[in-house]
């Protein structure tokens, strides 16, 4: 048995419904499907829970936006009437939820969580049907087994012995990411990745064959192919180097999702939707490919305080930790020369220094680069001055580098840079 994860853009329009279908059909094993809410429903359910309870207006015409969308979607599949019906009702569900809000002039955690998994329960339906013409299948709904505490990140999956009996009699079994019950068995979510953490558990907890993340790229490619377009897919990619690729700024997938997976060496491939002929990237422990990846993460800001003493060093350490920590933010990284100090940002937090504090900005681009060899760490010490490099961090146990360089460097830099790392020995 293998688990399936499709994510929104994979059920967003008919005809990516379509070739989810025909992926799912070409697996000769039996599937367990987790899908996620039809693209943008989860944002706009977000939305709409914002307006609410005082914008009814806006929140009803949020959700005139979701069910025009839904409905034109069933159409285009040409759903029976049963399942049309059931989606409608499934709609007018949250219509009676928003005038319950209305009603009290409060809208409730318990209220909010349940108005979301809406996306989820929508998406696994309009696609049950769709594809119960074309196989054989049954819809489970995920809500009745996984639950989820929020405050210690504690996952249980009951009665998974009802899961295994389904699978025993249909090649296909259907069911919702991201949404679960809490604790105290009200509907509630595993937040965002939700969707990838539900099957990496499913995976791990029914001892699947594979784990397979199906989404709109090919897998993780060795960089960003709107930054460099001659980006490559890789064969193989070791989950600590994914976890770090996912901290400077790669969006594929996030590896926290593939621990249950992971633990249990369960292995686990990034595969495109829209290319399902491509085997995309496997996620490891241990084994890489020849290809280093390759994270830009443009535009971003170091701050440079001066430090003459261990007490300086400690007070400006402190300093920082408490803005990190207050206004949620990203420290990408931190060095420390003879008396200086530097941090490093994802974005410009002038508003958020003190201005009585000498204290130097300097705009840089960052590169975090993985899966290295002795042979390519050398090709980049000789060639990096192309980048006009500010910093170079080398860990040469773990074949990474980070780089800060100038940043008015345009993309064909590098592209070249990317392009002569992969054709070097």
């Amino acid at each position: 048995m293998i688990v399936m994860k499709f994510g929104g853009t994979s059920v967003g329009t008919a005809e990516s419904i379509r070739l989810v279908a025909d992926a799912i059909e070409k697996q000769p094993n039996n599937k367990l499907v987790v899908l996620s809410a039809n693209a943008g429903t989860t944002d706009d359910l977000v939305e709409l829970i914002g307006y609410l309870p005082r914008e009814q207006y806006n929140a009803k015409t949020k959700l005139g936006e979701i069910r025009n969308r839904t409905t034109n979607l069933c159409s285009e599949l040409q759903l029976s009437g049963k399942a049309t019906k059931q989606v409608a009702e499934l709609i007018n569900e949250i219509e009676k939820l928003m005038e319950g809000v209305e009603l009290l002039g409060f809208i409730s955690d318990k209220v909010a969580n349940h108005i979301i998994a809406f996306g989820e329960r929508i998406s696994t339906l309009i696609f049950y049907d769709y594809f119960s013409r074309k196989s054989e299948c049954d819809l489970l709904d995920i809500t009745n087994h996984l639950t989820y505490n929020k405050s210690d990140s504690v996952y249980n999956l009951s009665n998974t012995e009802e899961i295994i009996e389904l699978l025993t009699k249909s090649s296909t079994v259907i069911t919702q990411g991201f949404i679960c019950k809490d604790e105290n068995g009200n509907i509630s979510n595993l937040g965002r990745g939700g969707s990838d953490y539900t099957a990496s558990i499913l995976a791990a907890e029914l001892g699947a064959t594979e784990l397979q993340i199906w989404t709109d790229v090919s897998g993780v490619m060795t960089a960003d192919p709107r930054i460099i377009e001659t980006a490559k897919t890789k064969d193989y990619i070791n989950i600590t180097n994914l976890s770090k690729m996912a901290f400077f700024g790669a969006k594929v997938i996030h590896p926290d999702t593939l621990k249950p997976t992971m633990k249990m060496g369960i292995p686990v491939s990034i595969r495109n939707t829209f290319q399902s002929e491509n085997t995309g990237t496997y996620v490891t422990k241990g084994r890489e490919d020849n290809n280093p990846a390759i994270t830009v993460k443009k535009g971003c800001y170091v701050y440079t305080l001066t430090t003459k003493s261990k007490k300086d060093l400690y007070l400006a350490n402190k300093y920082i930790s408490s803005i990190v920590v207050k206004h949620n933010l990203n420290l990408l990284a931190t060095y420390h020369n003879d008396d200086t100090v530097s941090y490093v940002y994802e974005k410009n937090i002038d508003e958020l220094i003190d201005t009585e504090r000498a204290i130097k900005k300097e705009k840089v681009d960052l590169l975090y680069v993985c899966e290295l060899t002795d042979s390519k760490i050398n090709v980049i010490l000789k060639n990096v001055n192309n980048l006009n490099p500010k910093r170079i961090d080398l860990d040469w146990d773990n074949k990474t580098l980070l780089l800060l360089t100038n940043a008015d460097n345009d993309n064909i830099k590098y592209s070249a840079f990317h392009d002569m790392l992969l054709s070097s020995k």
